[in-house]
């Protein structure tokens, strides 16, 4: 696309011969003949005119000129007084709200703690312009409206006001409302160590995910009841599956092997060039691709290429025996996904189910976790 040249479409007899003259003063190429009296030929963008006038001494009839490459592009663009007036426009647009902040980020633990440090720090504004906004006089604002608040800091970036805030922590003996301690899986408790709470398990026993583990609450000497935040380690042999089902007849949608690309030019988010064209494949995939033409640009220009694959539905029958092996290292990989770091893998076993034209691997992994933290 940015070689700059001319296409040519000519009519007239004895092309062959004002061609090979032509030749002789201009580079000629992609020569294709469209019909017996029709065809068309490409030049260097500057022997254009030199092309033009040959022709014309000749006597041939010239049906079409085109331009295309970086040259082509810029007459088309122009040409295009609207998409000129609309880039100068947002140009201008862009520089002048650059200076304005356009919205609040806080960044903090609780978010109705950010909702309402943003409606306040919003009301503080005096004014949407950047030049206008002390970020010194608003921390100290917010710490003296907000309490929960222990430290916090507000900058400007970009058209953003962004105020990072560290809340007071409490300690855990201080608080309320304590939960009890739930299982999140399904294993066999081996061990047991209690720092805080009540039991509610013992070691040996078998848990079900959503099980309570240990209570938020200790009895004291005197026997009286006291809420506590519950801590404890507790061990277990959980077991993670991964499943994976073997159709012995199925339909795959597989790629062809053709392929037709397009590319679009985008200036920001305006499309300046395309020469997408409808394709005539029935079952397709699409996938694109974007590349910067230019850098440090308030309005980039970026090339977007598309790939159109075709695709077609191909009737596969495969025998499971032939491809169990396979099939049980899928159903293994999926179950180690649930695998968290430095875990030890006690044991692994599978199972194996199948019915009409199926067969379904379960694929067991026993491994040691702490289900109390």
């Amino acid at each position: 696309m940015f070689k700059n040249r001319t296409k040519i479409t000519i009519k007239g007899l004895n092309q062959e011969k004002v061609l090979n003259n032509l030749s002789q003063k201009v580079k000629i190429f992609n020569f294709k003949r469209q019909e017996n009296q029709i065809s068309h030929f490409e030049v260097l963008y500057s022997d254009r005119k030199l092309t033009k006038n040959i022709l014309e001494k000749q006597k041939i009839e010239v049906l079409s000129y085109s331009h295309f490459g970086l040259v082509g592009f810029l007459l088309k663009l122009v040409k295009s007084y609207g998409i000129l007036f609309a880039v100068l426009f947002c140009s201008i647009l862009y520089v002048f709200q650059f200076n304005f902040v356009l919205k609040i980020d806080v960044l903090g633990e609780k978010s109705d703690l950010n909702g309402e440090i943003a409606a306040f720090v919003e009301s503080c504004l005096p004014t949407r312009l950047k030049g206008g906004i002390d970020t010194f006089k608003l921390e100290k604002m917010v710490r003296e409206q907000f309490d929960e608040v222990s430290s916090i800091s507000i900058s400007i970036v970009g058209q953003s006001i962004v105020v990072s805030v560290n809340e007071v922590e409490i300690p855990s003996e201080m608080g309320s409302n304590f939960q009890p301690i739930v299982s999140l899986y399904d294993g066999k408790i081996y061990k047991i160590n209690l720092i805080q709470g009540t039991l509610a398990v013992n070691e040996g026993d078998i848990v079900q995910k959503g099980d309570v583990l240990v209570y938020p609450y200790i009895y004291d000497s005197q026997g009286e009841k006291r809420e506590t935040n519950p801590k404890a380690e507790i061990y277990a042999d959980v077991w993670v599956i991964g499943e994976e089902t073997h159709y012995d007849w199925r339909m795959e949608e597989k790629r062809t092997g053709k392929v037709k690309v397009f590319n679009e030019v985008y200036l920001n988010d305006l499309l300046v060039y395309s020469n997408n064209k409808e394709h005539n494949f029935l079952e397709f995939e699409i996938e694109t691709e974007k590349k910067f033409l230019s850098k440090n640009l308030i309005l980039p220009l970026y090339l977007k290429k598309i790939y159109v694959y075709e695709t077609e539905f191909v009737e596969i029958k495969e025998d499971f025996d032939n491809v169990k092996e396979k099939i049980i290292q899928n159903a293994r990989q999926k179950a180690l996904i649930f695998l968290q770091e430095n875990e030890i893998i006690k044991a692994e076993s599978y199972t194996l189910r199948e019915g009409s034209g199926w067969h379904q691997v379960n694929y067991i992994i026993t491994l040691s976790r702490n289900i109390g933290g």
